[in-house]
């Protein structure tokens, strides 16, 4: 960003000097400019190693990236010690398909889950690896007993959650729906108890069927996982159009709630012109969730199960009991096509498909990154007032950003590109 500059006047002639103080009474003299805001600035695009970048982690220095890619059954290492010129370090393999990935709170190992399932929709199963980052060598490997999706860690690094989804098969049919629910069997959350050397750590499993506000209670399938510092875990539940809150001290959930319907403006044609003029109706179905520093819930409202057009087609800041705080309405959507990232050609499906949430506090001011993947970019909202989260920037990306990730002590903000198989690395501005 350029700074304007500012062109100071000189006092004016004595004889004039009356005049000029009347003149000052009725009209001050402007004062300076404010200092541009800070933003964020892309520094650098890393091709990874392998074959696509899913989901990101760092370790706590904030120099060494890991991420998943599902294609070749890897856990792959960028060193970021220099973010203008980030470059590949390593890679292990972990077999099957590593669906996410998260970082001790020391920064000795990373934690991988990875789906062993293979298409076995009815004998779902996976494995949580642990990695030790100083030699990237595999010191040990636990059963989940199902196909796990998502793993977030408490900040205290006392516990992992691991949502166990056990996904549908989108091929089949249920109810006269291709891909309905319920289809056995029902995914749950599993809770790894840290503590020790990792070949005693402990796993427990905590059931989520039968829970008020799913849309189908028998078959919960959680999708995405954030722990906060009270160590209650926030789960949606994509297809079920829900959220459900687990005290992994205690292994109980303690909340659930329907997230609702929106009904607002949105484009619902693929006709090749961007309007946002039609009425929508439709399930949040959210993906991506994060605590908020005001102890709320901020959800990407993707959609997935529900007949098109479905999904929010933006985001939600709700409350732990389900109500909502805010939401953006059209305006998310608004947004990409004011920068020209809006995809028109998915209007008649999900829209710009807002899937990946990332909160975070950096010099003094609270970001919410909310990724639309088929928009190939990243909104920045300042999330210090909650109940109106104000968009300061629209960041394009590589190719389907999937996994997001803010970096707050080295003042960096990092999105995994799931199709063009690259790491967008921005810098805040000062």
């Amino acid at each position: 960003m350029t700074r304007s500059s500012l062109r100071l006047r000189t006092a004016a002639p004595l004889a004039l000097l009356a005049a000029s103080a009347i003149a000052a009474t009725a009209a001050p003299a402007a004062a300076a400019p404010a200092r541009p805001a800070p933003a964020f600035a892309e520094l650098a695009t890393v091709d990874v190693a392998g074959e696509v970048a899913e989901i990101l982690s760092i370790t706590p220095d904030g120099r060494t990236v890991l991420y998943t890619d599902s294609a070749t059954g890897q856990v792959g290492v960028v060193d970021l010690s220099r973010p203008e010129q980030p470059r590949q370090a390593g890679a292990v393999d972990v077999g099957g398909e590593p669906t996410s990935v998260a970082v001790t709170r020391d920064g000795r190992f990373a934690l991988a889950v990875v789906d062993d399932t293979d298409g076995a929709f009815t004998a779902p199963s996976g494995r949580l690896v642990v990695i030790d980052l100083r030699t990237l060598a595999v010191v040990t490997e636990k059963p989940l007993g199902g196909q796990p999706d998502s793993i977030g860690l408490s900040p205290d690094g006392r516990y992992a959650a691991i949502a166990i989804e056990n996904q549908r098969d989108e091929e089949l049919e249920v109810g006269g729906v291709e891909g309905g629910l319920p289809q056995p069997p029902a995914g749950f959350l599993s809770v790894v108890e840290l503590q020790g050397p990792p070949a005693r750590w402990t796993v427990d499993r905590v059931e989520l069927a039968g829970l008020p506000g799913l849309a189908f209670p028998d078959d919960p399938e959680p999708e995405y996982v954030d722990v906060d510092q009270r160590n209650v875990a926030a789960l949606t539940l994509q297809e079920n159009n829900a959220v459900a809150l687990v005290d992994l001290r205690q292994r109980r959930v303690v909340g659930s709630f329907s997230a609702g319907t929106v009904s607002q403006q949105a484009d619902t044609a693929d006709d090749g012109t961007v309007a946002f003029d039609d009425a929508l109706t439709a399930p949040r179905e959210p993906d991506a969730v994060q605590w908020t520093p005001g102890g709320n819930l901020l959800t990407a409202d993707e959609g997935d199960l529900a007949a098109e057009p479905s999904g929010g087609r933006g985001w939600t800041v709700f409350s732990p009991s389900g109500a909502v705080v805010s939401s953006s309405g059209t305006s998310a959507e608004q947004a990409l096509a004011d920068a020209g990232r809006y995809p028109d050609g998915r209007s008649d499906d999900k829209g710009a498909e807002f899937e990946g949430a990332e909160v975070a506090a950096i010099r003094g001011t609270t970001y919410a990154f909310v990724g639309s993947e088929r928009g190939d970019a990243v909104l920045v909202y300042d999330l210090r007032d909650e109940r109106r989260p104000r968009l300061l920037q629209v960041l394009p990306t590589g190719d389907a950003p999937e996994g997001l990730l803010a970096v707050p002590n080295r003042q960096l903000f990092l999105t995994s590109n799931e199709d063009d198989g690259t790491i967008s690395v921005f810098g805040l501005t000062r």
